[in-house]
């Protein structure tokens, strides 16, 4: 358990501290960019990733599979079985990029309809989906034993290398935007940033792995030693497939139903949601790991105890950002970008909605991993059928806002109800009701604490214009007493908030006797 806080602890922290560098990096230059570049071709931007993403369906499953199947072998030091797991990896991977590549090429011939009435050049829309695919395409060739790092939670060993690089790429495109004001320069940094990382993460991993010997050409003969690999990662398909298709096709539909402006303009908001989704991540990686490890070791009342920690802890963090952005993301987008690109109240409570899920679903869909529980594939489809058609209905009559509540709903119905159900039945043989006596706790409590940051905001309501410092002292002034508030009641009336300030001192003592 030592060694496995440890790593968790490593992955956090180094995640953390680039994820901050970053974080700055990339609010600067956002406005530098849309300045110097424009808002439509930071809309395409968007627009082509979100289409090359759906290519991407192809992988989703395999490296959750792989990375299921490799914790045994990692713990018992079994390299011999660890090179053979690789090995099918980098072959299933090589498929996988493969089709992408076929598959990118053969959508593109349509981007002059699909993009027509863009305003874009035809010429910067291909050069940037073949950079955008060829990246892809090399990622799945030569970057397939990262799989190995992440399962061993050594993934903090190329995150330095990657976030280093992604920061001078990230200055480099700054300065030759500002300078140049050049869209094929601009783009043709992010291509050589991705042979970067090509480098650096087999350089890792040769260096922490001298012993691993991966074959790709044995793959398939290897295949057939391991049935329930090609059955997980059936199961896991469809689980993933259902969200890339939620998270992939915002872009995609507001740029049919509305224009690449409101996708900048959207695309705006999600940065802040995605960054602050990005430092969940950087926090929780190492945990992944963990989790699958603990709940390997059988001994349910602990994993119940975990699962309370987790969850309470998600909940806090995703409760105090949720305090904080409702009344202050419009101002910031205001000070940071200009008036003009502040989307209206009911939007942004659509998208701080979505929000909360999505960083709170978390707390159940790592333990379902871990327990293995992929069969319910039913729930993938419905969830995506209930977003698809509300989506399009409302969407096609009232754009954006149809887009969201075609996410919201579907996300309400299977990932808050139906998961926990799951999991509790399946995972922890446990009524669920034992779970929602808990849950409802921590949503009374938030809206209770937003419901005074709201009386709060109209007897401090800002007027003025929008500046750096204004912004700062309204955000402390209407959200940090009510934070205060927030985290006594979750405190005192939820489970796993005293467990987990009861773990800090011991998780300190392991970290400082093993940096010994």
């Amino acid at each position: 358990m030592a060694e496995r806080v440890h790593k968790s602890l490593l992955n956090a922290k180094v995640g953390i501290i680039f994820y901050f560098t970053s974080i700055i990096m990339t609010f600067f230059s956002r406005r530098i960019f849309l300045d110097n570049l424009g808002a439509d071709f930071i809309g395409l931007t968007g627009t082509i990733s979100s289409i090359l993403g759906f290519l991407n369906i192809t992988e989703v499953g395999i490296a959750t599979s792989i990375g299921y199947f490799l914790y045994k072998p990692l713990a018992n030091r079994d390299q011999d079985t660890i090179n053979e797991i690789v090995s099918l990896f980098g072959w299933l991977y090589r498929i996988v990029g493969t089709i992408i590549l076929c598959g990118g090429i053969i959508i593109s011939l349509f981007f002059p309809f699909v993009f027509s009435n863009s305003g874009m050049p035809l010429g910067i829309i291909f050069f940037m989906t073949y950079s955008f695919l060829g990246s892809d395409v090399i990622g799945y060739y030569f970057n397939y034993r990262h799989i190995l790092l992440d399962s061993d939670q050594k993934t903090y060993k190329y995150t330095i290398w990657i976030q280093t690089g992604g920061i001078v790429k990230t200055i480099v495109q700054i300065l030759l935007a500002y300078y140049y004001k050049n869209y094929y320069i601009f783009v043709g940094v992010e291509f050589v940033f991705c042979l970067f990382i090509c480098w650096a993460v087999n350089y890792v991993i040769d260096k922490e792995y001298p012993w691993l010997q991966s074959d790709k050409s044995k793959g398939k003969l290897i295949l057939k030693r391991y049935p329930e690999i090609l059955k997980k990662t059936k199961q896991v398909f469809i689980h993933r497939m259902k969200n890339f298709f939620l998270s992939k096709s915002d872009e995609i539909l507001v740029f049919a139903f509305e224009s690449l402006r409101m996708v900048t303009c959207f695309g705006n908001y999600m940065m802040i949601v995605g960054r602050l989704t990005g430092l969940f991540n950087t926090v929780f990686t190492g945990m992944n790991a963990s989790i699958g490890n603990l709940v390997a070791e059988g001994n349910q009342r602990n994993i119940r105890k975990v699962f309370w920690e987790f969850a309470t802890f998600r909940y806090w963090i995703t409760g105090i950002f949720i305090i904080v952005l409702t009344f202050i993301i419009n101002p910031f987008i205001g000070w940071w970008l200009g008036p003009q690109y502040i989307l209206k109240d009911h939007i942004v409570f659509l998208v701080l909605l979505n929000m909360y899920i999505m960083l709170t679903r978390p707390s159940v869909d790592l333990f379902i991993n871990a327990y293995g529980l992929y069969d319910d594939v039913w729930a993938a489809y419905t969830e995506g059928a209930i977003n698809l058609i509300i989506t399009l209905v409302i969407g096609y009559f009232y754009g954006l806002i149809g887009i969201l509540l075609g996410k919201t709903i579907s996300m309400i119905l299977l990932v808050v109800i139906w998961k926990p159900y799951f999991l509790y039945r399946h995972g922890f043989k446990q009524h669920v009701a034992k779970y929602w006596r808990h849950i409802i706790i921590h949503y009374l409590i938030l809206l209770l604490c937003l419901a005074g940051n709201y009386f709060l905001a109209l007897a401090l309501s800002q007027k003025a214009e929008f500046t750096l410092i204004s912004i700062l002292l309204y955000a402390i002034c209407i959200s940090l007493p009510i934070i205060v508030l927030y985290t006594v009641f979750v405190y005192l009336f939820t489970p796993g908030m005293k467990d987990l300030g009861n773990r800090v001192p011991v998780i300190s003592k392991i970290q400082n006797k093993l940096l010994r």
